[in-house]
């Protein structure tokens, strides 16, 4: 199961293919995340996103912090 695509570029017609890194069959995929407001201009969050599978693991964690100012 590999994702490909035929595309072209429309200026010039000219076509290309992309071809994907192969999908994992029978696999469970989480993406979950979490926002707090420390104050009415600061917010903080985090994210994990992860994919099991017999033959595959990929596992990944992301913070964020966001200062609104005028």
């Amino acid at each position: 199961m590999t994702p490909d695509a035929s595309l072209a570029f429309a200026t010039t017609g000219i076509g290309f293919a992309i071809d994907g890194v192969p999908l994992a069959e029978d696999s469970a995929i989480l993406d979950a995340g979490l926002d707090f407001a420390i104050s009415e201009r600061l917010t903080a969050g985090v994210s994990y996103t992860g994919q099991w599978a017999n033959s595959v693991s990929d596992n990944g964690v992301k913070g964020r912090l966001t200062w609104l100012f005028n």
